[in-house]
C-alpha cells in the first residue's frame, strides 16, 4: 500500500517536474566534471604532488552533493519554500553583518565565517536570497496593486 503511495507520488513528482531545466542542469555538471579533469589532470600529478584525478574527485564529490540537494529542494511544497525565504534572508544578513566582528582573514580580506568544517562566504548566500525576496516583494505589489485596480472598477460602475 505504502509503495504504492510511493510510486504514484514520484509518477507525479516525474510529470510535474520541468525536464528541459533538469538535464540541462545535469549537462553543465557533466560538462564541469569532464573539463576539470580534462585541465587539471596533469597539474595536479605532475606540479601539486598529488593524486592526478585529487581536482576531479573534489569536483566529483561536490556535483554529487549539489544533486542530492537539489532534488531534495526540489520535493518540498512551493508555499512552504515562500513562507521561508524572508527567516532565511535575514539569518544570512545577520551572518553577513557578523563578519567584520568574528570573520577569518583569508589572504589579507576579511571575508569568511569559520563554520566547524568549512569556511562560509556569506555574500554568496545572500545573493540568490536577495533575488527571491525583491520577487516575493514584487509578487506582492503586482497582485495588491491588481486587486486595488479591480476594487477602483467596481466603485467606478
Amino acid at each position: 500500500m505504502e509503495i504504492d503511495l510511493i510510486k504514484d507520488s514520484l509518477k507525479s513528482y516525474w510529470r510535474n517536474i520541468d525536464k528541459k531545466i533538469l538535464f540541462s542542469f545535469i549537462l553543465l555538471f557533466l560538462l564541469g566534471l569532464f573539463f576539470s579533469f580534462a585541465s587539471t589532470s596533469s597539474l595536479a600529478g605532475e606540479r601539486l604532488n598529488k593524486d592526478y584525478y585529487f581536482f576531479f574527485s573534489k569536483q566529483l564529490l561536490f556535483v554529487s552533493i549539489a544533486l542530492i540537494i537539489m532534488f531534495l529542494i526540489s520535493f518540498i511544497e512551493l508555499n512552504f519554500l515562500k513562507n521561508l525565504i524572508v527567516p532565511i534572508f535575514i539569518l544570512v544578513f545577520i551572518s553577513l553583518v557578523l563578519v567584520p566582528v568574528i570573520g577569518v582573514e583569508v589572504k589579507g580580506s576579511k571575508r569568511w565565517l569559520s563554520l566547524y568544517f568549512f569556511n562560509l562566504q556569506p555574500i554568496e548566500l545572500i545573493k540568490p536570497f536577495f533575488v527571491l525576496l525583491t520577487a516575493k516583494i514584487l509578487s506582492k505589489i503586482y497582485v495588491d496593486d491588481k486587486r486595488i485596480g479591480s476594487l477602483a472598477k467596481k466603485l467606478i460602475n
